[in-house]
């Protein structure tokens, strides 16, 4: 059995090192030799699933769980399972959710059969193991994926009373939760055993334990950040069987779903029905396992940060699967933030203050979606308490993006998917940017709104005019800078010209050939070039910005449509959506390059559901099509394969939210009229 294996890095990264690009073309290569699965295949290929309670989150691929972590969200995975023998598994969830079970087979024998749940009373994972025709084994590896900090762990053998076997491990601060950032924080985890399953250090690795289960086991692994907790939790697992945490995982995952029934009428068939309707409870199940208590949703395994244009996709698919309370705390989790500290950055911690990932300019686009968030909620709640008290943050969002208007734009924020999906050069970055312009425009437009029916003590009367002024000077310029002779460019290069380049930025070293990792500091070298601390040292002869150059996305025309943006006319939006057709007749994609954003095919859904499109049928099987085992989608996709990162809320939110509006289950988003309420 080959195990593909990938290191947790930071999210910009992951997407634009050099060996992505590589990766890219190995993956097309591997596509094109037919190794991996043909378009259409993808429900074959395992997938990854989430389980989780706010507190505890891990993340399983057949009978491997990769990681487990807590007792925050932004904390190091700090163990894993892995199978020591080679098995078909079939693995499957329960109707009710929250627990999975897996068939493990050899030679077409039954060899055992797994049990795996994270119960809502304890911050533990739970594995039930049963052994059928002899032992299973298993590798438990502790902190396996941060070797270079391996001096903040200890790990020693406990004797506890009702468990089998025993070991406890403790972490003290200063390993990373995700890039470089170190968490605080101390870790306690015991590794423990009831039943047929032992425990026994793995011989010449201090970091590894082997699990060795005879007839029937189970494992626990149990997490706190300080001893008297772990102590707490170890006691809660004392008298936790896992035929009860099984029970209790049942029951409340069951108790957060929402009843939804796909509501279309002819256009899927009964099969099709019961299959969006299994994924619209899998999907809600993987988002509500991935969100912290304290409201922020991980961007997926690799992430162990909330980001802010995630959320706003989570909060459009939270908000379409009925969770009205879960879209609040998103933005709540937000709003406590800005209070501790004055700001919003591209990325926060959960559980953790203060770690904040930035980007080359976390004052737009990221902002723009924060309030396009606070009015889809509001939309959706009619909370008028709520909007008024997060309004304070809405007002710094407003004021920080109308400080980077230059000619009637705003540029891009430098870790947009375009960009760090190396879909466009990062030397766009103080250019124009179509979307993060369009983000103000909306959100403050349906702000200005909101304040008109409900008038706030936050802002006053002069604020609220200049937000305007500033909002329609930014329409008014919007087609000449950007939607020109019916096409719509990401970039317009001629902002720049009256840029005042910072002396430093955080973000990406831009030296030819530097590896491409995130730095808290850039410095200003020419134009729009800017590198680390080191290349600034290096020979820079003859080093010049390239020349600027204007980007057209077939997929990016689809966003005015799917945020129901009133800046466009119907007929506009029409005739976008009309080229992406024309492109897709002429080559059967949704964009020229071989790899698409893991929600393109979504963005095409919607805006073809929207204006009753004979083509939504069609690209409905094809999205539906890239699902992997866990009716979950993925970060990207090579040539319709899987790749980067799995089991992904953002995109699997946007691509529930369309197909439900394809298939009747969701209204039209759109922005009011002048004069009607939101």
């Amino acid at each position: 059995m080959l195990k593909l294996t990938q290191k947790h890095k930071p999210h910009h990264q992951i997407l634009m090192k050099p060996s992505f690009l590589k990766s890219l073309l190995a993956a097309a290569a591997f596509a094109a030799a037919g190794v991996l699965p043909s378009f259409g295949d993808n429900l074959g290929t395992s997938g990854t699933h989430a389980l989780g309670n706010g507190r505890v989150c891990a993340y399983g691929k057949d009978a491997d769980i990769q990681s487990i972590f807590g007792p925050v969200y932004s904390a190091p995975t700090l163990v894993s399972v892995t199978a020591t023998e080679t098995f078909e598994v079939r693995s499957s969830v329960d109707r009710r959710g929250g627990v999975w079970t897996h068939v493990l087979s050899s030679s077409g024998q039954t060899a055992g059969t797994l049990t795996d749940c994270i119960p809502p009373t304890a911050d533990a994972f739970v594995r039930s193991i049963d052994a059928r025709t002899g032992a299973l084994s298993f590798t438990i590896g502790l902190l396996p994926e941060n070797a270079a900090f391996r001096d903040h762990v200890s790990v020693r053998r406990a004797s506890l009373e009702g468990f089998t076997s025993s070991f406890i491990m403790e972490v003290t601060p200063g390993v990373p939760f995700y890039s470089a950032y170190e968490s605080p924080s101390e870790y306690h985890v015991a590794i423990l055993t009831k039943g047929g399953s032992d425990l026994e250090p793995v011989p010449g690795d201090a970091y590894s334990l082997g699990l060795r289960t005879s007839g029937k086991g189970s494992l626990y692994v149990v997490v706190s950040d300080s001893r008297e907790g772990l102590d707490r939790q170890i006691a809660l697992a004392r008298g936790l069987s896992p035929r009860k945490a099984a029970r209790q995982s049942r029951r409340w995952t069951s108790a957060t779903r929402k009843e939804l029934p796909v509501t279309g009428t002819g256009v899927l068939s009964p099969e099709d029905r019961a299959d969006l309707d299994r994924t619209v409870r899998l999907v809600s199940d993987y988002v509500i396992a991935q969100q912290d208590e304290g409201g922020g949703i991980l961007a997926g395994k690799n992430y162990h940060m909330a980001y802010v244009r995630d959320q706003y996709g989570n909060s459009r698919g939270l908000l379409a699967m009925g969770h009205v309370e879960r879209a609040r705390k998103l933005l709540d989790f937000y709003f406590r933030i800005w209070e501790r500290f004055g700001c919003i950055h591209n990325a926060q911690p959960m559980g953790v203050e203060g770690a904040f990932h930035c980007h080359e300019d976390d004052n737009t686009e990221i902002t723009g979606y924060l309030v396009v968030q606070a009015m889809d909620y509001y939309s959706a709640s009619k909370d008028e308490a709520f909007i008024e008290r997060i309004m304070p943050m809405l007002r710094w969002a407003v004021k920080v993006q109308q400080d980077d208007i230059i000619d009637d734009m705003l540029p891009f924020n430098g870790d947009e998917t375009y960009i760090a999906g190396g879909l466009v050069p990062r030397d766009v970055m103080y250019h124009g940017s179509a979307e993060a312009t369009l983000l103000f425009i909306e959100g403050t437009r349906r702000l200005a709104r909101f304040l008109e029916e409900h008038p706030s003590k936050v802002w006053a009367e002069s604020e609220i005019s200049s937000m305007e002024k500033s909002a329609e000077a930014c329409a008014a310029a919007y087609r000449d800078n950007f939607f020109i002779d019916g096409k719509l460019f990401l970039n317009n290069p001629d902002r720049e010209k009256k840029v005042v380049y910072p002396e430093t930025r955080p973000g990406v070293c831009l030296y030819p050939g530097a590896p491409t990792a995130h730095y808290p500091v850039t410095y200003h070298f020419k134009g729009n070039l800017y590198f680390c601390a080191d290349c600034m040292k290096k020979d820079t002869t003859g080093i010049e910005p390239a020349a600027p150059k204007r980007y057209s996305i077939p997929s990016a025309y689809l966003f005015p449509v799917y945020i129901g943006a009133g800046l466009f006319t119907d007929d506009e939006k029409k005739a976008l959506l009309d080229e992406v057709v024309r492109f897709y007749g002429r080559t059967g994609k949704i964009d020229e390059r071989d790899i698409v954003l893991g929600y393109d095919w979504g963005l095409f859904l919607y805006a073809l559901a929207e204006y009753g499109h004979p083509l939504a049928a069609e690209i409905y099987r094809k999205m539906m099509d890239l699902r992997d085992s866990s009716l979950s989608w993925v970060e990207y996709y090579v040539d319709g394969k899987p790749f980067n990162t799995p089991c992904r809320p953002w995109e699997s939110s946007i691509n529930i939210v369309s197909a439900l509006k394809y298939a009747g289950g969701q209204p039209s988003l759109r922005a009011p009229v002048s004069g009607e309420k939101l």
